[in-house]
């Protein structure tokens, strides 16, 4: 019976890691990406700066990140740049591990 409970719980546990989505998100915009915010569409909070709290936690022009252990699912993503201009995106699927795009026209519309 312990075996039973063993293999149900390593079971468990190897399929919640591997809805675990990885996020590479990529900066080809002009601007370096300074915070980025997630949250499930369905949720009005916003949660922790994915980018990390600190003043050089920053995705200049070109670079990369990835995020990972994201839950599958539809989000909002809020962007801010250095000169303080935030951007959501709403409705963004994350339904499987793939690269994002943050460009300069996406960036744009948030200035309009």
């Amino acid at each position: 019976m312990k075996r039973v409970a063993l293999c149900l719980a390593l079971s468990f546990g190897l399929l919640s890691s591997a809805s675990a989505l990885e996020l590479a998100v990529s900066n080809q915009s002009k601007s370096a990406i300074h915070h980025l915010y997630l949250n499930l569409a369905s949720s009005s909070e916003w949660g922790p700066d994915q980018l990390g709290e600190k003043s050089s936690d920053v995705v200049q022009p070109g670079g990369k990140f990835t995020l990972s252990g994201i839950k599958a699912g539809t989000y909002d993503v809020k962007i801010a740049t250095a000169d303080g201009t935030e951007c959501m995106v709403e409705g963004a699927d994350f339904n499987e591990s793939k690269e994002w795009l943050i460009t300069e026209k996406m960036l744009a519309k948030c200035g309009e």
